[in-house]
């Protein structure tokens, strides 16, 4: 018998942890489920984080060849935003041959001013100008939140949200530990200096008042605070295959989220709060848009609710554990893997217009209006 499972091509050109989180988990449930064949371009390699993906772009006539083929034995074709104006043309070349969707999980275009991805995002450079024709251009766009559905309508008419989840058979395989004080911590990108000012006076004040805590910042270049004996600033990465490890093992019994209320913060997913709740630690987090709905922690409407929220956590065990818990219940509900690649198979079969797991044209095709 033929098989009749869609072909879903994924051409990444982002970051190992974008890529990890927007395509390859998806990728690989998708095939595990039997919901679709997939794969990816270039081969996905996690642990290369010297790898620049957009360079495939510009020196595309090596892999040509390849990225054809590829195509050709897709149904469907989902591409990270391109670079660079070859990447454009590749995109425009792929796109009149397939339905082809750009994945894209920030706005790109509204990196804040303090950032140090700035200068490679600020409007009117090339990312902007090109990346912002490919979605222009292209059949639709997958994105991540109903704010960046809202923000990308005004370029394409077809945006969609899948949103960030969470593989619990990946994270659930790791155990955490009892931590000798109760431990406050934050890990994420080098992108967020400005947002961890929001919390760094009252870390110092909680510090100081409580022998018994310690608090952890976790990056790959943290920020430069006044020394304190209780506060490690954690200079760490890890490749995206042993993030969920590394972040289990330093086992925080509260997490933060602190975000500055800007444009792009407010396009930016609750995947820090996932993250957590996976490892059933309670999140206090700034109240901006990725924590209005579908969050069950403590959201700092003020700036006094972090020393308010802190000491509660601190001083109530049982408060703390309930909260943890029931995130980890919530997350485990609303934002498995298992669920959502799901949605995301449908959405693929709904676009290509599928009854009955057939397409509705036999011959595989499908026709666009763009």
């Amino acid at each position: 018998m033929p098989d009749d499972k869609v072909r879903v091509l994924f051409l990444q050109t982002n970051n190992p942890g974008v890529v990890w989180y927007r395509m390859f988990q998806f990728a690989q449930k998708m095939s595990d489920l039997g919901l679709a064949h997939s794969r990816m371009f270039p081969t996905w390699n996690p642990v290369d984080l010297t790898l620049t993906m957009k360079d495939w772009e510009t020196e595309y006539e090596k892999v040509m060849p390849t990225l054809t083929d590829m195509v050709e034995w897709a149904d469907f074709v989902v591409f990270q935003y391109i670079h660079s104006e070859k990447g454009l043309s590749i995109a425009q070349a792929i796109r009149d041959l397939k339905p082809t969707f750009v994945e894209v999980d920030d706005s790109f275009s509204h990196v804040p001013f303090e950032s140090i991805a700035y200068d490679s995002n600020r409007p009117g450079y090339a990312l902007d100008v090109w990346a912002t024709r490919q979605i222009m251009e292209c059949h639709g766009v997958i994105t991540t939140t109903d704010n960046l559905k809202n923000h990308y309508l005004q370029y394409n008419n077809n945006v969609n949200v899948i949103p960030n989840c969470i593989d619990f058979d990946l994270w659930d395989s790791y155990e955490t530990h009892k931590n000798e004080r109760i431990r406050i911590g934050w890990v994420g990108g080098d992108t967020h200096a400005g947002d961890l000012k929001l919390v760094k006076d009252v870390l110092y004040q909680i510090l100081d008042e409580y022998p018994n805590v310690e608090a952890y910042i976790v990056c790959g270049n943290p920020p430069k605070w006044e020394k304190h004996q209780r506060l490690h600033m954690v200079a760490t990465w890890a490749y995206i295959t042993d993030y969920a490890k590394m972040v289990k093992d330093f086992s925080f019994d509260i997490g933060l989220v602190p975000l500055k209320d800007n444009y792009f913060n407010r396009g930016k997913s609750n995947l820090k709060y996932l993250e957590y709740s996976a490892c059933r630690t309670p999140t206090v987090a700034s109240a901006v848009e990725p924590f209005r709905s579908d969050f069950k922690g403590l959201l700092v409407e003020k700036d006094e609710d972090w020393y308010i929220y802190l000491r509660e956590l601190i001083e109530d065990e049982d408060f703390r554990l309930k909260i943890g818990q029931n995130a980890y219940f919530h997350v485990k509900e609303e934002f498995n893997l298992n669920k959502i690649a799901v949605e995301y198979s449908d959405l693929i079969k709904k676009q290509l217009g599928w009854h009955g797991n057939k397409f509705h044209d036999q011959q595989r095709r499908y026709e666009w209006q763009l």
